[in-house]
């Protein structure tokens, strides 16, 4: 049994329904979702989901235990005509709307347009994802495979991120479509390519109840 405060990671599911389900893979499509879109204009399903009575955002704040906002949403789409693996690494990088410097945030990129930038230690360990499953996703098809228990080994170098998927061991983290998997940002994780010709699509939302230093703001408006 996972506990997510120990693990770093924990499952839940049956509260999305098959409707909702489908209405994304309708939207995910109309949206050309490919490798990792980032549909910082939400479409109205989503919008409904991550909103602060939105199921996910209801289920966020049961797993933090106080107050979390949605600040990032991701779209993936693993098939045969677009397909990677992730090597292990560690949820580092936070959306915002303007680049400002500050102490503590560096290595800045812009990704579809948006600023990105690698966040200290402090607010990461505040910040965490839910992943919406919205087809049955197993080793076969490029699940996600998780080290648990890494996240309390703090931020890590590329050295020691090497050394600690070394030691494992890997959980893949198999999920039935509607699946909700709730991961720390600073859990070691990767993915294999998929072996399969079914397709692996996932709503990706990070979320934080830490705080953003004045002048910075969070890309995500709802």
């Amino acid at each position: 049994m996972l506990d997510y405060e120990r693990d770093g990671v924990a499952v839940g599911g049956g509260v999305v329904g098959a409707d909702v389900l489908e209405k994304l893979a309708e939207e995910f499509d109309e949206a050309g979702v490919r490798v990792g879109a980032r549909p910082f204009a939400l479409s109205a399903t989503i919008k409904q989901l991550v909103m602060p009575d939105g199921i996910l955002t209801r289920m966020a704040i049961e797993w933090a235990g106080t107050d979390a906002r949605p600040v990032r949403v991701l779209a993936f789409d693993k098939r045969p005509e677009a397909n990677w693996h992730l090597p292990w690494h560690q949820d580092r990088v936070i959306a915002v709307k303007r680049r400002i410097d500050l102490p503590d945030y560096g290595n800045w990129t812009v990704k579809n347009g948006q600023p990105h930038v690698e966040a200290p230690t402090r607010l990461l360990e505040t910040m965490f994802n839910l992943r919406l499953h919205i087809d049955d996703c197993d080793a076969e098809n490029g699940a996600l495979k998780v080290i648990r228990g890494s996240h309390r080994l703090g931020r890590l170098s590329d050295a020691q991120v090497r050394e600690a998927a070394a030691h494992g061991p890997a959980m893949i983290c198999a999920m039935p479509a509607g699946g909700i998997l709730a991961m720390k940002a600073l859990t070691l994780h990767a993915s294999d390519a998929s072996k399969s010709p079914r397709r692996r699509r996932v709503l990706h939302v990070d979320y934080c109840f830490g705080e953003l230093p004045k002048g910075l703001d969070w890309a995500l408006d709802l």
